[in-house]
């Protein structure tokens, strides 16, 4: 979890006093609200050990599933839950989040130059990209975006209550097959919150992002480049703090991977210069599961990936078998106009169609938002057609298709 501030100090003295434990220490592991019982929880440390054995063993023993698999496009549910206005973000805002996702999980984020030479090798292509689905759980078509009221006026993120709707949130879609992001108002200065595989309420699973860094667009910095979702979604898939479970314990207790050196450091509200260290080896406080601000972030490393697959193997299996990412029509409005678009926001084919009674020619054209054409051929209607957009820049553009004066148009989105 990233937090905008730092929480109360207050707090942290008085649990040092009635536990005995470091305020500082505590004042750093209370920045992220997923690791607050694990202070005093011994189930949870015996639970991590048995888990990390079984991650490990399934990574020793499956190396190929490192090395030759195909990319893995894990279907995406967003739920707004909103009170006013400003938190009922636009689909477009929701949109250059799923940008962000799918370039820093396939090692496509504009940093990977920036990374310091000693990490270069440690860089990871997660091999995992993200779609708003586009099939609900009773296979209807969907935009893969939910939007409810809440009366919740003072924040329901970070809450129980965001995960049901007869407590003023949103029930999840069946967490086995779906990705839930719940986008809402934390009170405070958390920036979000995931779920651990494995542990708490199946009906709860899944991951929450407050609406001021959610996405690229109406966001502040230093949170504005979308990697708070990134790093809670390490948490979904596996992925602890740098420093481990617990602040209390960091340079002697770690996350459990090897080419990620250990750290005393969140750097929250920072960017740093390299090398700086707090352990033995320099911070790769450029890691997406730091602190760090936004624009210093950058990478998961080989072992993260290794983690990350290994618990989407193991433990999210149903995400591998989900059909949320079907080949279906993107909105209700784009079938009943004539005009089908499969798969939309696409990335390197834009798949369509035209329905029509009858056999006629069409003309269609991709048109950017300065009217500029991109792509234009003669199509039938009836059939599955296809324009290649993978040299084309990301973001919003126009299916055209047009026939004796009839036009018929779709917004498209590109990601990258």
């Amino acid at each position: 979890m990233k937090f905008k501030t730092p929480v109360p100090v207050l707090l942290s003295f008085f649990l040092a006093a009635f536990f005995g434990i470091n305020a500082t220490a505590i004042a750093q592991q209370e920045r992220c609200r997923a690791g607050e019982h694990r202070l005093f929880d011994e189930a949870w440390y015996q639970q991590r050990e048995v888990r990390e054995r079984l991650l490990s063993e399934w990574i020793q023993n499956h190396p190929e599933e490192l090395t030759q698999r195909t990319v893995v496009t894990i279907p995406v549910v967003v739920h707004v839950v909103w009170n006013k206005n400003e938190e009922n973000i636009s689909n477009e805002q929701i949109l250059t989040q799923m940008d962000v996702l799918n370039r820093d999980f396939r090692k496509q984020n504009v940093e990977i130059p920036g990374i310091p030479a000693v990490f270069q090798s440690k860089i990871a292509d997660v091999e995992l990209e993200f779609c708003l689905a586009n099939l609900d759980p009773s296979g209807n078509a969907t935009t893969g975006i939910t939007r409810t009221y809440t009366n919740n006026s003072v924040g329901i993120g970070g809450t129980s209550n965001v995960h049901y709707t007869n407590m003023g949130g949103k029930n999840a879609w069946n967490p086995e097959k779906y990705l839930n992001i719940w986008v809402v108002k934390f009170a405070g200065g958390v920036g979000g919150t995931s779920s651990f595989p494995g542990e708490g309420p199946l009906a709860e699973d899944g991951v929450q992002v407050d609406y001021r860094q959610f996405g690229t667009m109406n966001v502040d910095e230093p949170y504005h480049l979308g990697r708070t979702c990134t790093h809670e979604l390490g948490h979904y898939f596996g992925l602890e703090h740098v420093w481990g479970p617990s602040f209390n314990s960091c340079c002697n207790d770690d996350d459990g991977i090897a080419d990620t050196p250990n750290s005393c450091e969140t750097y929250l509200e920072e960017c740093p210069s390299h090398p700086v260290i707090s352990c033995t080896q320099p911070d790769m406080f450029m890691n997406y599961l730091f602190y760090t601000d936004d624009e210093c972030m950058g990478m998961f490393t080989n072992g993260q990936k290794a983690r990350m697959l290994a618990t989407l193997s193991m433990m999210r299996t149903g995400l591998l078998t989900s059909n949320g990412c079907g080949l279906v029509a993107d909105t209700e409005a784009a079938a009943a106009s004539g005009l089908v678009i499969f798969k939309n926001p696409v990335r390197e084919t834009l798949d369509f169609e035209v329905k029509s009674a009858g056999s006629m020619q069409w003309e269609a054209s991709l048109i950017d938002f300065t009217g500029r054409k991109i792509a234009s051929k003669k199509i039938s209607a009836n059939q599955l057609q296809s324009f290649a957009v993978g040299e084309a820049p990301a973001g919003m553009y126009f299916l055209l298709v047009e026939n004796e004066g009839k036009r018929l148009v779709e917004k498209v989105f590109l990601l990258r």
